[in-house]
């Protein structure tokens, strides 16, 4: 097939010898190909002006793009069976060399050209060095669900576990088996650190295993937080379905009928 002859524009004179380079090379390439510079431009990913930009020097494309429209215009290449005028990596080192901006007179095509850049002249004596400003890598800010906020806020209790009330509820979880965490959760609630406290909760019931989560929410029963054990047994039954099994098979085994019945009946909603 003949080959298609396209009539380029005369690059300005504002165009650096180096990106004259690459642009040149980017014409010859795209020079193989039959199609409109609007049908390469789909393939590539970019919007026809913004290719028609690049041919015409007012613009360095990215690497991918470079690469991408080489792959597309070496493949048609090869149906038509005609020779590519360059290589990629020949393509990608004139690329990397039109980047470079020389001098203050030297215009560069892209963003990339920043990185560059010469460096920093050393300040005169009389001017003192900049500060270097460390900044602090900002947090990741997690939304907690809010549910807690009708808790009440439990007094402060001693360090001894309440014993287990009378009734027909009788738990089988030891007393100190998940003490200090009830403890410092009762502290949380009592000093008004709700945030922390529902914190605790959500990572009770979401990552303990079910004799844990079962034993956090017998010590809650025991030392009065009672809509503190809902609340784990609510965020409980948000895991996936064997977990939520194996849970009140745990609450179930220690007696915990009740708060059996609560986790079956949040996951089921």
């Amino acid at each position: 097939m003949p080959k298609r002859t396209q009539k380029w524009k005369e690059l300005p004179s504002s165009v650096p010898l180096a990106q004259r380079a690459f642009v040149l090379q980017l014409r010859k390439l795209r020079e193989v190909s039959d199609r409109t510079q609007a049908q390469i431009a789909q393939d590539v990913y970019l919007a026809p002006t913004s290719l028609s930009n690049h041919f015409n020097g007012g613009r360095i494309p990215e690497a991918e793009h470079v690469k991408k429209l080489y792959k597309i215009l070496r493949d048609e290449a090869a149906t038509a069976s005609r020779p590519m005028p360059c290589s990629l990596p020949l393509l990608l080192e004139l690329r990397a060399k039109a980047l470079v901006k020389h001098c203050d007179c030297c215009s560069a095509g892209s963003p990339e050209a920043t990185a560059v850049t010469p460096e920093p002249q050393p300040t005169a004596a009389s001017s003192p060095a900049p500060k270097h400003v460390r900044r602090r890598p900002r947090r990741l800010r997690v939304r907690i669900s809010t549910r807690h906020r009708g808790i009440p806020r439990a007094p402060a209790r001693e360090e001894v576990p309440v014993p287990l009330r009378e009734g027909d509820r009788h738990l089988t979880t030891p007393a100190d088996a998940a003490w200090p965490e009830i403890r410092t959760l009762a502290e949380n609630l009592a000093t008004g650190r709700s945030r922390d406290a529902d914190i605790m909760m959500w990572s009770a019931a979401t990552t303990l295993s079910a004799r844990g989560v079962q034993a956090f929410v017998a010590q809650c029963r025991a030392v009065g937080l009672e809509e503190a054990a809902d609340q784990v047994i609510t965020n409980a039954a948000r895991r996936d379905a064997q977990a939520v099994l194996n849970i009140a098979s745990a609450l179930h085994n220690s007696e915990q009928y009740a708060d059996a019945g609560l986790l079956l009946a949040a996951a089921a909603q």
